[in-house]
């Protein structure tokens, strides 16, 4: 498939989100990816060092929590994503 066929198809599957939160999702990646689209790759930083200390300590212990097995398994989480919203 060639470029513009690409972006047309991008473009349709845009305009059937009806989600908010998808819709700003999808902003903020675009916005990302043009803003970074002229950077070599090593020259975009790790997204770690934009974080605040709250965020790193909140990751750290997320990463404590699933080391300890208080975690979900992904594919308990995906069954019970799709058993809530699939149609």
């Amino acid at each position: 498939m060639d470029l513009k066929a690409e972006k047309l198809q991008l473009i349709q599957q845009i305009l059937q989100i009806n989600d908010a939160m998808l819709i700003n999702s999808v902003k903020h990646l675009l916005s990302y990816g043009l803003k970074t689209k002229d950077q070599p790759a090593e020259a975009i930083t790790d997204f770690w060092t934009t974080l605040n200390k709250q965020q790193k300590s909140q990751i750290e212990l997320s990463i404590k929590q699933l080391d300890n097995g208080e975690g979900i398994a992904h594919k308990e989480v995906m069954a019970e994503f799709r058993k809530k919203y699939q149609k």
